[in-house]
């Protein structure tokens, strides 16, 4: 028998309602004590599977819970614009979550103890946990290099933007189809037909831009995968460009 605590100092979290929702995924019947505080969880554990439990709750809240503060922290100190950390932030997120491997993080945890009674969730990630952190590094620097790269491009999109607009229109209508492989067909009002294996954006804006159709139609199949592609067409060519899904 022995009692357990995993708790925080400096994040603003109720670590007893994070362990709560851990045990609570992972079906086990080990129970909180009562009285600890919002930011201490504590537990009486009797048997081996409670400890494993509880070895693999406080795992699940490094790496999923503990992981969203350690990623607002990275990007919060980065000399960007509020807005930009606004939008790197979940792409960060996201990445992270294939970040550290679960049962090699349960084992260390179950190491640690063996020879402690309690672990702080900030120094357990700060001396313990260094690889992961230098993952979750990597995976905010690169949420802001795609991020400031998307800005580039639709940036260049504006510009071109202006130009299609200075141009008189050529033909009256172009119908794009965004199929579900990637591919895509072109057609015109004289029964033009092109189909493109691979639809990407600088390919299809380029043939748009030499059409200068007075009207576009897109049709969406694609299943959400040509939302980018969406949002340059309307960039581009604005109120010429018509969207069916």
């Amino acid at each position: 028998m022995a009692v357990r605590t995993v708790g925080t100092y400096e994040y603003d979290a109720d670590i007893s309602r994070l362990v709560r929702r851990r045990l609570k995924k992972l079906s086990s019947s080990l129970t909180l004590r009562e009285g600890s505080g919002k930011r201490t969880a504590e537990a009486q554990i009797e048997t081996d599977t409670e400890a494993d439990a509880w070895c693999e709750a406080v795992a699940e809240v490094l790496l999923y819970d503990v992981a969203h503060f350690e990623l607002a922290r990275l990007v919060n100190d980065l000399p960007i614009s509020l807005e930009q950390k606004r939008l790197a932030l979940p792409e960060a997120i996201k990445s992270a979550r294939g970040v550290g491997t679960m049962q090699t993080l349960k084992r260390e945890i179950a190491a640690h103890y063996e020879e402690n009674d309690a672990l702080v969730l900030e120094g357990y990630v700060r001396f313990r946990m260094k690889e992961v952190q230098k993952a979750w590094e990597f995976t905010v620097i690169r949420a802001v290099e795609e991020l400031l790269i998307k800005n580039e491009y639709l940036e260049l999109m504006n510009v071109l933007s202006a130009f299609v607009q200075l141009q008189p229109p050529r033909i009256k209508d172009v119908s794009v189809i965004l199929n579900p492989d990637g591919s895509c067909t072109l057609t015109d009002d004289m029964n033009s037909r092109v189909d493109y294996e691979k639809c990407t954006g600088d390919g299809v804006v380029s043939i748009l831009v030499g059409l200068a159709p007075e009207r576009i139609t897109v049709y969406d199949l694609s299943g959400g995968k040509s939302t980018m592609l969406a949002e340059i067409l309307i960039r581009v060519f604005e109120d010429r460009v018509r969207f069916f899904k």
